[in-house]
């Protein structure tokens, strides 16, 4: 069989992929950058899937296509309808007209019933390839973990917290599935002679959110966890500031709904049970590379803001606090001449304030890193080369620049595992 799978460079769909690929079908990946993809792929790109006219015929040839695209939270170029709805709908509308011989869906688990914005938009493509006429799997996952799960990863940078915030009394009920229990579940309905599957995908067990941190916590060899209630409210600004994208106010909300099903349809399906995550995951000990990833996940966006803020006040000190007359010698000093030397510290100064905004925003947080590693140099070679006494000096205003120049390097390479 030939085999399309989209969105390859995902959590899922990466698994899909690499799974698929170690069987005799050929497996093609669908991804919106081929050039950067090292493996056979094709162009296709959900943002803009409706405006693709060559859509039917690079799906000609097909026999299985296995859609793995879905956001968990929305962004300026990535919305829950276009993604969700529209999009898929293309898609399978394609799949039809090019003679797809059966879809693969992955869907969510409660969006019949689910009120957020990322249900009511998965739901719509559901019903939509349910009334087609194609053969189909629609597969509705809980929460899927594994290693780069972003899920797993915020579970593991919480549970390694000090204190480990709860939404609430942390009483809701979760039931995760395993990865690979997932990417059994996909061969096995690709490889099925039925017309129409429609699957729950859900682990063994159940557990409440609270007992899902106390696991991951035992799992990485820390303490018995000190937890504190954050009332939903406090928690969607948490995860505002820190950058959180999972922690958004439609997955608080889905969270508090539970997320849970019965696992008997799937263990029937496979004709085995679904590992447990005690089974899959807490059954040995988190490896010293876990620890640190998960002692080192807040870090990240620590780090952004601190460095934003220090970068601000910079600037607002150096324009408006500190004494103009020893600002300008320092200016001086280093060959300013007069005349210039206003206007350069008011320009050095709106400068630093809009690098430090920036930088809280993350805005092209890889580049504006860079920038501030090249101004940092090169202001600090300058005071050595043309005024080197201030190395001496008992604050260390320039040697405080070395542990600010690595702090923005570990930021940068930080950000490249986000």
């Amino acid at each position: 069989m030939k085999i399309l799978v989209i969105g390859a460079t995902g959590f899922i769909g990466k698994g899909i992929y690499n799974f698929l690929k170690r069987g005799e079908n050929e497996i093609v990946a669908g991804v919106r950058d081929v050039k950067s993809f090292d493996e056979v792929s094709i162009n296709i790109d959900f943002t803009t899937l409706q405006d693709d006219k060559e859509l039917v015929s690079k799906l000609t040839g097909f026999d299985v296509v296995v859609n793995a695209v879905g956001i968990i939270a929305e962004t300026k170029t990535q919305s829950f309808e276009q993604m969700h709805t529209t999009a898929p709908i293309e898609l399978f509308y394609a799949c039809k007209e090019a003679k797809v011989k059966k879809v693969i869906h992955i869907s969510a688990l409660g969006t019949e019933s689910g009120r957020t914005a990322y249900h009511k938009t998965k739901n719509r493509a559901d019903e939509q390839l349910r009334a087609l006429g194609l053969d189909y799997a629609i597969l509705h996952p809980s929460i899927v973990y594994g290693n780069d799960g972003k899920s797993t990863a915020l579970f593991q940078g919480l549970a390694a917290l000090p204190l480990v915030p709860l939404v609430g009394d942390g009483t809701q009920v979760l039931q995760p599935i395993a990865l690979e229990d997932l990417l059994l579940t996909v061969k096995k309905a690709i490889e099925s002679d039925k017309k129409v599957i429609e699957l729950d995908l859900v682990g063994a067990k159940s557990m409440t959110y609270k007992e899902l941190l106390v696991g991951f916590r035992k799992w990485l060899g820390l303490k018995p966890a000190k937890f504190v209630s954050v009332p939903t409210l406090g928690t969607n600004v948490m995860g505002k500031i820190l950058d959180e994208p999972t922690v958004s106010p439609d997955n608080i909300k889905m969270l508090n709904e539970g997320n849970v099903a019965s696992v008997e349809p799937l263990k029937k399906f496979l004709t085995h049970t679904p590992v447990s995550m005690e089974e899959r995951l807490f059954s040995v000990k988190a490896s010293n590379a876990q620890k640190l990833f998960a002692s080192l996940y807040f870090v990240r966006p620590l780090l952004r803001l601190v460095i934003g803020f220090v970068w601000i006040w910079s600037g607002i000190v150096s324009a408006f606090l500190y004494p103009q007359p020893l600002a300008l010698e320092l200016l001086h000093e280093i060959g300013v001449p007069v005349g210039l030397d206003v206007g350069l510290l008011y320009f050095a100064s709106f400068l630093d304030i809009v690098i430090g905004v920036l930088t809280i925003m993350a805005y092209r947080l890889q580049d504006l890193l860079k920038l501030q590693l090249l101004v940092i140099g090169v202001y600090t070679l300058l005071l050595t080369f043309l005024a080197g006494h201030h190395w001496l000096h008992p604050f260390g205003p320039v040697l405080k620049n070395l542990p600010l120049m690595v702090s923005i390097f570990v930021l940068m390479k930080l950000e490249k595992f986000r």
